[in-house]
């Protein structure tokens, strides 16, 4: 509504004021006139407030999702990096040396080990996962409810389905889909965000 009552309140306003003669416009229409233009005023001000073009929150999901890029993109140049128990890289890595190793690079302090790393950032429910966001699996020793493989998704299809890249103890820092249909669905606990969530502290 706004969009069509303002080119018409200007152009009225315009004619009024380039008037050369020495009518003035009648008082019941300057009324109308003025109350028009606070309506329009109102009708902007709300469109601006709602708009996704203007919000922060546009702007922070703009920058989350930046961010996110240049760290999958800083994660895929550690493929094939050997696996070695206790290790943090860059050389070689476990599951969670190498997810806080990317997200050190990123300013994010994770805690060393999965089963703490589980512990931070926010719940995350698998249909709403996102590039980023941290996969978290029971491990060969422990239960199946006890955390013990960690890995970071770094795309998402439209089925639901995602790819993720992580420490594997076989082929090194290696890719794979989930769900698999098979050991990481079986062994599958839950996901975390700390991207957008937990501040950078470098």
């Amino acid at each position: 509504m706004a969009t069509l009552l303002l080119p018409l309140m200007c152009s009225i306003q315009t004619k009024a004021e380039q008037n050369p003669t020495p009518f003035k416009l009648p008082a019941a229409h300057i009324e109308l006139f003025n109350a028009a233009s606070g309506v329009s005023g109102d009708a902007i001000s709300a469109l601006q407030a709602f708009s996704p073009f203007t919000s922060e929150e546009s702007a922070e999901e703009e920058f989350d999702s930046d961010l996110i890029g240049k760290m999958t993109d800083y994660a895929a140049k550690f493929l094939g990096t050997r696996y070695r128990r206790g290790a943090s890289g860059p050389s070689a890595f476990d599951c969670s040396g190498f997810v806080g190793y990317v997200f050190k690079k990123f300013g994010f302090n994770l805690s060393r080990s999965s089963r703490s790393q589980y512990t931070e950032g926010e719940k995350v429910n698998t249909e709403d996962l996102r590039p980023g966001d941290l996969l978290f699996f029971s491990g060969r020793a422990g239960g199946k409810k006890t955390v013990g493989h960690v890995a970071m998704v770094v795309d998402v299809k439209e089925d639901g389905s995602c790819t993720f890249i992580h420490a594997s103890t076989s082929q090194g820092v290696t890719y794979q889909r989930f769900p698999d249909g098979g050991y990481y669905s079986k062994r599958y606990i839950g996901a975390k965000r700390i991207i957008g969530v937990n501040s950078p502290t470098a």
